[in-house]
């Protein structure tokens, strides 16, 4: 944000004046004077590296994104590739039950971390649980939850409440999931689980409600996380379920230790897939109104 971020500097000796640096700082922090880029906003900079990232001869340094890696030039990889794998990538609910190495969990992370942020605040953080027994404890107190929303939603008033607070369209997605949940609960069927899906790891984003850009934030980097995990053969499904009771019980989000001021926005189920996915699949046309 801006104000919480180390100046860049200029070496007045390798600039040419070529003003790539005004022209691509989102803060204004630049200015050429005399022929040479100089720093007269400091304090509005917001870190993104775009400076030192374009300058030709290496005359502007901003230590907190200073890299010695040269950028590749153009695209690293094809239009084509890329819609593949945004097509291969599915929603996955049915997984080995081997747990996901910690290396790989970390990995995902590392690379979503250069998901863009507004206002470069990267201020997404992540909850990740591994452990059985924490999952367990989750799965049960989010069907907990659901059940008194279920029953809630099964009344006029509990519907009107619920249509008040959260919309319509949430009272009738809850009328219409119930039956699948109930099925679960009196199948017999152990190995059924419509809320984690026995996965061996879910990791949760989470940042300041306060901020408008935290929906986006952690919805994108979560994404980027899946599309990684999926390159390093694991599966992943989105988890609103998970999300809701987090952000709407109390008891859930201080028994996790989300802040106070914190919301979650996203939830992820991670494991290595039990199934094979043999075709791609179509979905609806891009609902586009060009103006």
């Amino acid at each position: 944000m801006p104000g919480t971020h180390d100046p860049p500097r200029v070496n007045p000796e390798a600039c040419t004046g070529c003003g790539l640096c005004r022209e691509a700082c989102p803060s204004f922090v630049f200015d050429l004077r005399e022929g040479k880029a100089q720093v007269v906003r400091g304090d509005w900079c917001i870190g993104c590296g775009h400076c030192s990232a374009l300058c030709p001869t290496g005359a502007v340094f901003q230590r907190e994104t200073y890299t010695d890696i040269s950028a590749p030039e153009g695209p690293t990889v094809t239009p084509e590739a890329l819609k593949l794998l945004l097509r291969q990538r599915r929603s996955v609910r049915l997984y080995r039950p081997e747990p996901v190495p910690s290396h790989l969990l970390e990995h995902i992370l590392d690379g979503a971390r250069y998901t863009p942020t507004g206002t470069n605040s990267q201020n997404v953080r992540y909850l990740v649980v591994t452990s059985a027994e924490i999952l367990n404890e989750l799965r049960r107190r989010t069907e907990s939850f659901y059940r008194r929303l279920f029953r809630m939603a099964g009344t006029w008033w509990g519907g009107l409440l619920i249509s008040l607070a959260s919309g319509s369209r949430m009272r009738d997605f809850l009328r219409g999931y119930l039956p699948m949940v109930r099925h679960a609960e009196t199948s017999g069927n152990d190995s059924l689980d419509p809320i984690l899906h026995h996965a061996p790891a879910l990791i949760l984003a989470h940042a300041e409600a306060w901020d408008p850009c935290s929906a986006f934030n952690c919805a994108a980097a979560l994404y980027s996380a899946s599309l990684l995990a999926h390159s390093l053969g694991l599966g992943c499904c989105f988890n609103g379920f998970v999300e809701g009771a987090v952000n709407h019980s109390r008891g859930i989000r201080q028994w996790l230790g989300i802040p106070r001021d914190h919301r979650c926005y996203g939830a992820m189920t991670v494991g290595f897939p039990a199934v094979t996915y043999r075709k791609l699949v179509e979905r609806r046309p891009a609902a586009v109104r060009w103006w």
